[in-house]
């Protein structure tokens, strides 16, 4: 499996958080727009998102918290569409 480190190595991305888990594996690559998508989610992915669902700071807020308890390897935020900037 490829860690996030390796996987965004070669890509034109900004990290913005969680440099100390950026060698955690990433098992799988998911896109979403749920404002919930756990469900679908067994941990260790990696998440797309353009964050659509995502209104306030607290939703935003709430939104990376169940992804964190959910165990996911990594969340990657479009920018453009909703937000100009990463939340």
């Amino acid at each position: 499996m490829l860690s996030v480190r390796e996987l965004i190595g070669d890509l034109d991305v900004a990290l913005l958080a969680g440099e100390a888990q950026l060698d955690a594996p990433v098992r799988w690559v998911h896109i979403s727009e749920l404002p919930d998508p756990t469900p679908w989610l067994s941990g260790g992915e990696l998440l797309l998102t353009t964050g659509m669902a995502l209104e306030s700071e607290d939703d935003q807020r709430a939104y990376v918290q169940r992804l964190a308890d959910h165990g996911l390897a990594g969340l990657g935020v479009g920018t453009g569409f909703r937000h100009e900037r990463v939340p």
